[in-house]
């Protein structure tokens, strides 16, 4: 029953095809286990039956449980990536989060389907690492759970792998990279991060490390010193994700070397 159009639509009346189909009958008494069954009992058809059919709608009510969001909602292809999941019912049961190739969700998972372990936090938050995505290349999916065995989540959300940033393809430019800078000033330079096709990344959280050092004076007993090795400082550095895949990397030195 439509209730916007108040109308009817039958389907699955055949017996040929539904071979236990209850018979039509009024009075009868319904009621939901929390299972994901409907469970209908008795009812009135020239005399009362005293029948007993079960529904599993799972596919239609989902699990008592269910997803929500990721954070992030994108990680690189080879993995490794922790991500923050949040949804509802959640338990600490054998919970597994299922990455599978498209736009759609699935009833039960495919070839194109890979699942990795959950760790429970609380009832609306679980964590779990990304898995290596690379024989299905760099594309979206959809990310479902299953826990204890149970149906996968009728909810879903979009994930994106992407290819790996690469240190040695990305680009660093900015005055922070000269020779010369002006000392107890801070001092910038930008970082462009791409990928293994030389191609600018989008988005960010990738997790860069800098390294800058500066040389400390010889001491003027080693000046003469042939086996000496000079010393370096090393210098704090500010790396701030902008979250379009460049990084600006901050560093004050404040003395000369």
């Amino acid at each position: 029953m439509d209730l916007g159009t108040e109308k009817w639509t039958t389907f699955a009346s055949d017996p040929e095809t539904q071979k236990n189909l209850p018979s039509p009958r009024e009075y009868s008494s319904m009621s939901y286990d929390q299972k994901s069954k409907l469970i209908l009992y008795g009812g009135w058809n020239n005399g009362w039956f005293d029948d007993l059919y079960t529904l599993n709608v799972a596919k239609i009510v989902g699990p008592s449980y269910a997803i929500i969001s990721s954070d992030p909602a994108l990680g690189q292809v080879s993995g490794n990536d922790e991500l923050v999941i949040k949804g509802r019912g959640f338990q600490d049961q054998n919970i597994r989060v299922f990455f599978t190739c498209g736009e759609k969700p699935v009833d039960n998972p495919t070839k194109q389907t890979l699942d990795v372990p959950g760790v429970y936090v609380d009832e609306t938050t679980i964590t779990c690492i990304t898995p290596n995505f690379e024989a299905f290349g760099p594309k979206g999916c959809v990310m479902q759970l299953q826990i204890s065995g149970e149906d996968l989540t009728t909810t879903w959300i979009p994930f994106q792998f992407f290819l790996n940033t690469r240190a040695n393809k990305s680009l660093a430019f900015g005055p922070g990279l000269l020779e010369n800078v002006c000392a107890g000033e801070p001092v910038e330079f930008m970082i462009v991060a791409r990928n293994d096709l030389n191609e600018n990344r989008s988005s960010g959280r990738d997790k860069f490390e800098v390294k800058v050092q500066r040389e400390l004076p010889v001491p003027e007993d080693k000046v003469d010193d042939p086996e000496y090795k000079p010393e370096f400082q090393e210098i704090e550095v500010e790396i701030k994700d902008t979250g379009d895949g460049t990084y600006a990397c901050k560093y004050v030195v404040e003395e000369e070397g």
